[in-house]
């Protein structure tokens, strides 16, 4: 998490910058499953997926009940979503605002932000006078709110088994019944990639690799960037570059993932991406940790960001003539964005910032019991490889590795178990 240490001081900006301070990590095993599978006549699989957090004390650098303090997503949210309402509308949500809001949440727990929720009158109030097309299925705010034992948050997938050719096995075809996502023009509207878990065997190594993690709601192409070797397992490392969230200015073909008009894109600038489609209207911003990569105008915007290719470069390392993952590390940062609203008191005078909220750390790697097993399965012909892999016999390759994720987040990562059982 990050914590801002001087929020009293916002009113001094820019001679005072805000100050944020990591805290944590806080460590949780994750499991996923694969529930309510549907195999289709055409060769595919449909499948949701359920994921399981248990908190890790002894791997953490803090408690649950740790303090943070940052900005109020829940009351920054009721303004940005009322901005072009009429004015007696925002005169009356104001007034609620200053009476029961505030611009920034001080000494909220850890428990309470990430899967607990935080409890708060004003969401059932954007419910009511928001009347736009977005739908807010929460009661509570949490970066993970709802997500622990979840068959439905992260959508139902459709992926190729490989039965009619292992080079496309658990590529994507749909994801919640459709080809397209309906958030974004063009190429970056389309599914495809791989969930992260299953790649298809390669004879030549690819210079690309994508998934598609649904947190984002898009794929994500990582860039072949050197040959490692694991336990004697060789393998080909892939890295998130500039690429990954850039928005037309260094990139062309990335100025599809601006889905304003076209006149105001790009809308932010490079190495920061607008997931506010994917995040039900929200100021929502994702970028690598620390805004690796990203300009610098962010960086300097604040104090405490500390980019590090090292400590924030995201990636995944595979063996490409299995695809069988052998190490990594996804890690991805929330940002909300802090700017002017016209007709609330909280935010008509703020700063044009973006604000560092939570970052987090999916790491996962092969032990070097299981890299034998690898080694035996390279054996193997390739598709007892993958029919095995997916019912889960020959699966200990993976099916440990990455159904027992181990999430070591600098900013986050998450908690939810019956909250009885964390509290006993």
């Amino acid at each position: 998490f990050f914590n801002w240490t001087n929020a009293d001081q916002l009113s001094e900006y820019p001679k005072v910058k805000p100050n944020f301070v990591e805290l944590g990590p806080y460590t949780f095993s994750e499991i996923h499953e694969r529930v309510g599978l549907v195999w289709n006549a055409n060769n595919t699989v449909t499948y949701k997926q359920r994921r399981t957090w248990h908190f890790m004390p002894d791997l953490s650098q803090g408690s649950l009940d740790d303090l943070v303090t940052n900005l109020n997503v829940i009351s920054l949210n009721a303004a940005y979503f009322l901005r072009n309402k009429n004015v007696v509308t925002k005169r009356l949500v104001d007034f609620v605002l200053q009476m029961d809001g505030s611009l920034v949440w001080k000494n909220k727990s850890v428990r309470e932000l990430l899967f607990e929720g935080v409890d708060d009158p004003l969401l059932d109030l954007i419910k009511a006078v928001n009347n736009t097309d977005i739908n807010i299925p929460f009661d509570k705010f949490g970066w993970f709110y709802g997500r622990n034992l979840s068959d439905t948050y992260d959508g139902s997938f459709t992926m190729h088994t490989g039965v009619d050719g292992l080079d496309s096995v658990g590529v994507l075809t749909q994801w919640n019944g459709a080809t397209r996502t309906g958030m974004y023009r063009g190429r970056c509207g389309e599914v495809s990639g791989t969930s992260g878990e299953l790649w298809p065997p390669n004879a030549e190594t690819p210079s690309s690799i994508s998934l598609f993690p649904p947190d984002i709601c898009r794929t994500i192409t990582l860039q072949q960037n050197e040959n490692i070797s694991l336990y004697n397992v060789q393998g080909v490392k892939y890295v998130g570059d500039d690429r990954v969230f850039d928005n037309g200015i260094k990139y062309p073909a990335a100025a599809c993932w601006c889905n304003a008009d076209a006149q105001h894109c790009p809308d932010v600038k490079p190495g920061v991406f607008n997931a506010s489609a994917c995040k039900f209207g929200s100021p929502t911003f994702v970028s690598f940790p620390h805004f690796y990569l990203a300009d610098e105008s962010f960086t300097t915007a604040v104090t405490g960001m500390q980019p590090n290719r090292t400590l924030h470069e995201f990636y995944m390392a595979i063996e490409p003539k299995t695809g069988i993952p052998l190490d990594v590390r996804a890690q991805l940062q929330i940002n909300e964005h802090l700017q002017p609203i016209k007709g609330f008191k909280f935010y008509e005078n703020a700063p044009d910032l973006m604000v560092p909220m939570i970052w987090f750390r999916q790491r996962a790697t092969l032990t070097q019991e299981l890299a034998e097993q690898a080694k035996l399965a390279l054996a193997l012909p390739s598709l007892g490889i993958y029919v095995a892999f997916f019912f889960g016999s020959v699966g200990l390759i993976i099916g440990i590795v990455f159904l027992v994720v181990y999430s070591r987040a600098r900013s986050a990562t998450t908690e939810t178990v019956p909250y009885e059982e964390l509290q006993s």
